[in-house]
């Protein structure tokens, strides 16, 4: 017996502060009902009209994604989601491309840590044969030899040249460092990728592309009960597939250590620190938002105004909180000249540590929540933007109303709360450095740190 569920929200508004400096304006943004509708073979479908362009964005997602790549077999997922485009049992990869040029669209698909994303952008009026064109290479890829040979190539191209990019090296092995032995911590290497064949890629996409895991988020100037129908019509029949529950253990906690990339015609030194945190679903994500934000996450941060503006150690250093399904994780982006290394390592040691002792004050989470007030105002003015939201709404099955209470819950932060983040998660003692770096120039300004891992560029990617 199919079964299909419906149900809208109501209008959601949404109060925006925005500050400048003591004034503070507040408006009414009003945003349209989201339909969701679960079809009988459990796809879900997440509607929202939105009249303002005559555009259609449809985000099509699968659970899964590289975390599911067997070990040896990294790369598999990536390669299964690029190839989607490249050939179906109608359309050969330059059909596909060529059609979706005609249309004046884009259509691409990704794997990320947790999931596989198909995205759809196009004018209202060419809706239709937008839509078949996502149908056919979600349910009808066919992963040709010739083209897995060429993405493959790309990508092993791309790894044999990781050692000319320092930024590239460093957030790769922090990656690693972060999460160790866990799903989240692989790569693709050029060893991986040398053993992926076709069959990989059918066994992945057979276990990770089936219709009871679907999640359909469309936005755009349509009528919502039309559209469902219309997706009904291309997914509705789709059998469903084996139960793939995708399940991962939370990672461990990062072992603090530094570890140094040697790479001698390196002409800066590029920094990372990193540690696990929470996944997507935690309550804490609304104060990390608020914690990152003031230590590392804008122009006025403290990070910036300590290490940029005050000393000149870098033109730019970040704090933030990268949340997964399952896990998560803390890192603090940087960069120097080779000489000030030691000063950079210094200075930002002495801030995190001075945040995870005596915390934040009253006037910077004020400022800093009329900063992240406005700039959610943002995320919900475009139909892609409300399309990325909703797309998380439905994927990390966060409450049905998080767009209209998303303010509120921000603004009922206080400031024991990013305290607590704070003293959580910043202390430098318990993150994990990762340095790309000329070794024998750096080696002598990294006196005090304990358990010093040297590697060289090469190993990188390999």
């Amino acid at each position: 017996m199919r079964f299909m569920r419906y149900t809208t929200a109501g209008m959601i508004g949404l109060i925006l502060v925005s500050s400048a400096g003591v004034a503070v304006r507040a408006q009414q943004v009003k945003l349209p009902p989201v339909v969701r509708t679960t079809l009988g073979n459990g796809a879900e479908i997440v509607l929202m009209e939105y009249h303002r362009a005559p555009t259609f964005t449809l985000t099509a997602i699968f659970p899964g994604g590289t975390s599911g790549d067997a070990a040896g077999k990294s790369g598999t997922a990536e390669l299964t989601a690029d190839l989607l485009r490249r050939g179906t049992e109608k359309r050969t990869a330059t059909q596909i491309a060529e059609e979706i040029d005609f249309l004046g669209g884009s259509l691409g698909a990704g794997a990320g840590d947790d999931r596989y994303t198909v995205a759809l952008d196009i004018l209202a009026k060419d809706t239709d044969a937008g839509l078949e064109l996502l149908n056919d290479i979600v349910r009808h890829p066919q992963f040709p030899d010739a083209e897995l040979e060429r993405e493959r190539t790309l990508s092993l191209s791309g790894l044999q040249s990781l050692g000319e990019d320092p930024g590239a090296i460093a957030s790769r092995v922090a990656n690693e460092i972060t999460y160790g032995a866990h799903p989240y911590g692989r790569d693709a290497t050029i060893t991986s990728l040398k053993t992926i064949t076709r069959a990989d890629l059918l066994a992945c996409y057979k276990r990770d592309f089936v219709p009871n895991h679907l999640i359909l988020v469309a936005v755009g100037d349509f009528n919502a009960e039309a559209m469902t129908e219309k997706l009904k019509a291309r997914f509705g029949d789709w059998q469903r597939g084996t139960e793939n529950t995708n399940k991962l253990e939370a990672p461990a906690e990062t072992k603090p250590r530094t570890i140094l990339i040697d790479k001698p015609d390196a002409t800066q030194t590029q920094v990372r620190w990193v540690r696990t945190a929470f996944p997507r679903s935690s309550p804490d994500y609304y104060t990390a938002r608020l914690a990152s934000t003031i230590l590392g996450g804008g122009f006025t941060s403290r990070l910036i105004d300590e290490i940029r503006v005050n000393r000149s150690l870098t033109y730019g250093i970040s704090s933030s909180f990268g949340p997964h399904q399952f896990g998560g994780s803390f890192d603090v982006s940087t960069f120097t000249k080779i000489e000030t290394t030691k000063a950079l390592l210094d200075a930002t040691t002495a801030v995190l540590q001075k945040t995870a002792d005596k915390g934040f004050t009253d006037a910077e989470l004020k400022k800093t929540k009329g900063f992240l007030t406005g700039q959610f105002a943002v995320q919900v003015q475009t139909p892609e933007a409300l399309a990325g939201v909703l797309a998380d709404v439905a994927f990390y099955n966060l409450p049905p109303d998080y767009l209209s209470t998303y303010l509120a819950k921000l603004n009922a932060v206080t400031l024991a709360d990013v305290n607590r983040i704070a003293r959580t998660y910043f202390a430098p003692n318990k993150l994990a450095l990762v340095l790309v770096a000329p070794a024998a120039q750096v080696r002598s300004q990294l006196t005090g740190l304990d358990r010093i891992e040297t590697r060289p560029v090469a190993s990188v990617g390999k």
